[in-house]
């Protein structure tokens, strides 16, 4: 979507993801609600999960995902329609395998429904005044701050069963640096890109196609190849926060400025 399709809707889809799935974990992290099975014995999950239960991480990432299509697209029912039936299938899958209550994904589904509301009035506000972009890092840069120094310092449940930690404080906190990392690198990498690299999606058929394959070519490597070998050697919540900041300063930002930059000299040793 963003390097070849809509880039708008494509800087769209990375920052209500980004938003979304921040907010998701500000909420798991402070509430740190168990699964629905150690909360009731009658409930017997088809597949177990692990981390806490509310709110629903599917439910919050899927409406983000769909629900910025949308938003974008409203024009077109059908797909709005396709879209909407996957989010409400996101929601019954995480309640039909027992790993969420309906609390869990009806919430999750609620925050992502309000980052895709609040993010179009924010996006039409700074469009009205492109200068006001510069507030989306910022707000990027405070909120991380104040995100892991929060989740660095809180206390968490300490449960045991049979001798077993039900849920590892460690672990879930690895997972708020990694969508911390996220958050960071949506916000600085939509601006960087927006004020510095503007690519241009004016290019031919088979141009975009080449910036796909490459792309999820680079992607591949990076999360099957790189990210597992740093994380094996050095194992710690920063280094997650720091591969998953970088991931997505490589997408946004660069990626686009490598191929903006390699079709242009192209175009001129053409003419």
């Amino acid at each position: 979507m963003f390097w070849a399709v809509d880039k708008k809707s494509g800087s769209f889809l990375f920052l209500n993801v980004g938003f979304s799935r921040f907010f998701m974990q500000v909420l798991k992290l402070t509430f740190c609600v168990y699964r629905p099975w150690v909360r009731a014995d009658k409930i017997v999950p088809v597949e177990k999960a692990s981390g806490y239960s509310f709110p629903s991480g599917h439910s919050v990432t899927a409406t983000a995902n769909y629900g910025t299509v949308i938003e974008r697209y409203r024009k077109y029912k059908p797909l709005c329609i396709f879209m909407g039936l996957m989010i409400l299938l996101t929601m019954f899958s995480r309640n039909y395998i027992g790993v969420h209550t309906p609390q869990d994904v009806l919430v999750g589904t609620l925050l992502g429904i309000i980052v895709v509301i609040l993010g179009s009035k924010v996006w039409e506000w700074i469009d009205k005044n492109p200068k006001r972009d510069y507030i989306i890092p910022c707000v990027g840069i405070i909120f991380t701050a104040l995100f892991l120094a929060y989740i660095s310092f809180k206390s968490y449940p300490m449960d045991y069963v049979d001798g077993n930690l039900l849920v590892d404080p460690n672990k879930m906190m690895k997972d708020g640096f990694k969508d911390a990392g996220r958050f960071l690198g949506v916000t600085l990498g939509w601006f960087l890109e927006r004020r510095f690299v503007k690519f241009s999606l004016n290019v031919s058929t088979i141009q975009k196609v080449t910036r796909c394959c490459f792309g999820v070519l680079l992607i591949i490597i990076y999360e099957n190849a790189l990210m597992p070998t740093v994380t094996g050697l050095i194992s710690s919540s920063w280094i997650s926060f720091l591969l998953t900041f970088l991931k997505l300063i490589l997408l946004i930002v660069i990626y686009p400025l490598c191929f903006s930059k390699l079709e242009s000299f192209k175009r001129v040793k053409q003419s």
